[in-house]
This record gives C-alpha cells, sequence and structure tokens, in this order.
C-alpha cells in the first residue's frame, strides 16, 4: 500500500462509517452495522497502513491511523452500548421510560422527586450493563495506544494531537479556581429561583431542570428551528444548507439518540445535522452549534486533501460550532431572531451565562479527572469522580458514572480548545465588524474563507492567524466577568 491508495481509502472508509453512524443515531436502524465496515477496509487496520502513516512525517495521518486501528478494535463493543441503550427502558414511579428519553424527562419535569428517582434509575441501570463495557473499551484503547512507543497514554495522545494534555489540565485547574467565586454567586440565585433551596442541596439530576428557562419557550418554538437558522445565515450573506449539502433531521424518533450530532458522508458534498428536540432555547442553542458543525464541513474546498476535509484537530470544527451557538446567549441576537423585549433578553442571557459557566468547569473538571484516569487501571475511580465533578458544578454527581461520562480520545480537551477558539474569533469579528458581527455580510464572507479551509491548519494556529492571539482562558474569563457583573 502507498500514501495515495491509503488515503483513498479512508475518505472511502470515513463515507460508509459516516452513514452507519448516521442511519442508527438517528434511529432509522436498530441494528448498527459497523463492524462489517471495518472488515471490508481491513487494510487500514494494519501493520503496512501504520508504516505508510509513519513514513509520510505527518502527525495528523498517524493519529487517523491510530484511531482507525482503535476504531476497529472497538467496534464490537460500541455495537452492544448502541443497542441496549434503545432497547433499554426505565420504570420509574409506575412509569415505564425509555432509556434514550430519560435526559429529555430530567429537563422538563418540575417535580424534583420525579427526576431524583429517573436519574438514579438511570444511573444503576446505565452502570450495571455499560461500565464493563466502557472499562473493557478503555483497556483496549489503552493496550493500542501504548504499542506505540510514545510513552504512557497520556504522552502518546499529547504527542498524537498536538495538545500538552498536562498543560491543559493545569490550566483547566486554574480556570476552576478563577471562577468559582463567580460561578457560585450567579448559580445561587437561579438555584433558589428555581428550586426554593441552596446550592448545597443539588443533585446532577437538578442541573437541566436548573438551566431550562421554560418561561421563554414561546421564543423557541422548535418548529422554527430551521427557518430562523435560514434567516439569521441570509443576514450574513450565507445559505444555512451550503447549497443543499447540509441534511436537517429533527424528526422525533423513539431510538434517536438524545445527544444532538453532526456527520459527514461526503465532504463537502453530503452533511447531516441530527437533533432529538427537548424544548425550549437549548433546542436553539444545540441547534446553532451541530450547524456550526454542519457548515463548517459543507464549506470545505473540495480541491483541499483528505486529510484537511476529515481529519486534523477537531478543536477546529469544534470552535466553529461553538461560534455558532454562543450567539443564541447575545442579547442583541436574543431580541432580533427570538423576539424578546430588552429586558427579557438581558434575563435570559445571564441565565444562559451561568450554565456556560457550569459546562465550561464541567468539562475542566471532567479532563483533570481523565488525567487521572487514563493513568490508572481503571478501577475504582468513582469517587474521584464524584468529587472533582460535583466540586466543580455544585450539582452531586454519582460515582458510577465514572466511566460512562468519559469521551473517548480526551475529547474534552478538543472542547477546552474549542471555547478558547471560538473567544479568539468572535472578539475579533467583533473588532471589525461590530457587536452585531451576525448579521453582517462582510463578517459571513470572513467566518466562510475560515471555514473553507477545513481543518488544514491547528486551533492554535488558526486563531493566532485571525486574531494574533495565542489560545487561552484569558479571554473566555473575561467575557464570562463581563456577563455576569
Amino acid at each position: 500500500m502507498n500514501l495515495e491508495r491509503l488515503l483513498e481509502r479512508g475518505e472511502a472508509f470515513h463515507g460508509e462509517l459516516g452513514r452507519e453512524y448516521y442511519l442508527t443515531g438517528a434511529g432509522l436502524k436498530t441494528e448498527p452495522a459497523f463492524q462489517p465496515i471495518f472488515d471490508r477496509y481491513h487494510d487500514l487496520q494494519g501493520n503496512e497502513a501504520l508504516d505508510v502513516a509513519r513514513a509520510s512525517g505527518d502527525r495528523v495521518l498517524l493519529e487517523w491511523i491510530v484511531d482507525v486501528r482503535v476504531g476497529r478494535r472497538v467496534a464490537p463493543l460500541d455495537e452492544r452500548q448502541l443497542v441496549w441503550e434503545q432497547a433499554a427502558s426505565l420504570r420509574v414511579n409506575g412509569a415505564e421510560i425509555p432509556y434514550l428519553r430519560a435526559p429529555i424527562e430530567l429537563a422538563n419535569s418540575a417535580d424534583r422527586a420525579f427526576r431524583a428517582a429517573l436519574d438514579e434509575t438511570r444511573v444503576r441501570a446505565g452502570s450495571e450493563a455499560l461500565t464493563p463495557i466502557r472499562r473493557e473499551r478503555f483497556a483496549i484503547e489503552h493496550h493500542e495506544v501504548a504499542a506505540l512507543g510514545l510513552g504512557d497514554y497520556v504522552e502518546a495522545i499529547s504527542w498524537l494531537s498536538g495538545i500538552d494534555l498536562d498543560a491543559m489540565g493545569t490550566a483547566a485547574a486554574a480556570f476552576l479556581h478563577e471562577t468559582s467565586a463567580m460561578y457560585e454567586d450567579g448559580l445561587s440565585p437561579l438555584v433558589r429561583q428555581r428550586l426554593g433551596t441552596g446550592i448545597d442541596d443539588l443533585v446532577r439530576g437538578d442541573a437541566a431542570w436548573v438551566f431550562r428557562a421554560d418561561r421563554f419557550d414561546d421564543a423557541f418554538d422548535p418548529t422554527g428551528l430551521v427557518e430562523t437558522a435560514t434567516t439569521q445565515m441570509d443576514d450574513m450573506g450565507l445559505d444555512a444548507t451550503r447549497g443543499g449539502r447540509v441534511r436537517f433531521d429533527t424528526v422525533e424518533r423513539p431510538a434517536k439518540q438524545p445527544r444532538a450530532f453532526c456527520v459527514p458522508v461526503r465532504v463537502p458534498e453530503e452533511v447531516y445535522l441530527v437533533l432529538r428536540p427537548r424544548g425550549g432555547h437549548t433546542d436553539y442553542r444545540t441547534f446553532w452549534h451541530e450547524l456550526g458543525h454542519a457548515m463548517h464541513f459543507a464549506s470545505a474546498r473540495s480541491d483541499l486533501s483528505f486529510a484537511a476535509r476529515w481529519l486534523g484537530d477537531n478543536s477546529v470544527t469544534e470552535g466553529f460550532a461553538m461560534l455558532w451557538d454562543h450567539l443564541t446567549l447575545d442579547p442583541s441576537w436574543l431580541r432580533r431572531y427570538a423576539g424578546l423585549t430588552k429586558q427579557q433578553a438581558g434575563e435570559l442571557a445571564m441565565q444562559l451565562s451561568v450554565n456556560e459557566l457550569y459546562m465550561l468547569r464541567r468539562y475542566a473538571a471532567k479532563l483533570c479527572y481523565e488525567l487521572v484516569l487514563h493513568r490508572s487501571d481503571l478501577t475504582d475511580l468513582g469517587p474521584r469522580y464524584a468529587e472533582r465533578l460535583t466540586s466543580a458544578t455544585r450539582f452531586r454527581y454519582p460515582e458510577e458514572d465514572a466511566l460512562l461520562d468519559v469521551d473517548p480520545g480526551f475529547y474534552a480537551a478538543r472542547y477546552l480548545r474549542a471555547w478558547q477558539l471560538e473567544a479568539a474569533l468572535a472578539s475579533t469579528l467583533v473588532e471589525r465588524f461590530d457587536e452585531d458581527w451576525f448579521r453582517n455580510p462582510k463578517a459571513g464572507e470572513a467566518v466562510e474563507a475560515l471555514m473553507s479551509r477545513g481543518q488544514a491548519d491547528p486551533a492554535d494556529r488558526l486563531a493566532a492567524e485571525f486574531s494574533g492571539s495565542d489560545l487561552g482562558f484569558a479571554p473566555v474569563t473575561a467575557r464570562l466577568t463581563a456577563a455576569l457583573s
């Protein structure tokens, strides 16, 4: 196998894998078939492919082949998890609730006792069925990566990704320390308003309801998602579907994953945005997030290399997703596109900023925990997980989720870099095109030019080129401080 053949096979492989992921995740199939796809592309998983990637001198290609090798080994486990999730149901207070619908019920039920019972039942069922699967999955991943001879798992992923994970963990810990008082000051009144209690009594099942902002639901009709997105993108001189390349799937299906996703099947020609609506502003923010991904993939120049269109630093596509979803936190955006009054927009924006800080602190804590997790034997981690997540968010997290609440490959670090990239891009767009850049065609041209590059450049290089600044938490913290002051 030569390099040209490797890349040709790689693009075909990702197309088939993406289509299968879409059909299964969207609830259009109940029996996933990832293993046969890996079998058809077994040549990408062998030592010859690894040698070709090494010989290319391209770290991105080597990281990709390692991911493919790991993916093949864990595919049976991923399929078992998906099948169980689609079939499982939870019995709570005499009612039968599909496992995949639990997050929606947690966000929409005002009954605190019901939420607590549902989350406890979900945790218990998931832990019994999925924790052994997840432990085996991570053990396989560790073994495959260790075979590369690049140090322990953390060191190897740091080298492959180009991200100094230990340094990122140190920065995340500092961010948690620096924003602790600000977070509690913002969270306390919101908790009193929503629950009538103090933050010392919070459990994880309260989180979605605390941040639900349901009194503004009338402004966020789920049937208006696509129309509103189309209108706003038109104001920027952009086509939300990128000429039909982006396909929207917002239909409710029982087997549909509750976590929204975007999946490319052909880049840039065929990209799917999948959302299972749960109501209110959350749907809009989530839709805009996935729209950022979708438009990024669908905007990539077709003459770019396979690596630039499909691979690279996923902090970049996550950064564009956040650039879009952060628009829905802006008071001016809320007035213009959701029809809120100035007072309503200000009140909602304040609540959304607390939620934003919650999510940032959650992911900062996740990264710090995962640095411990991936240097362990994958056992007895519940207390460490619960302590770190509870301390960061003030919601009491269950120990049983210690292996379930982990994205493979230190993806938490990609999210944190994406927050940093988004802050750098957004501040520069404001400087160049004013506060309402999100309805300025010139700003649309600037963003489209960045998206057209795919992922040819990592997040730190893109930030330095566009904004002249390094990635870091400082601009993120500054914006949150202004929003919550």
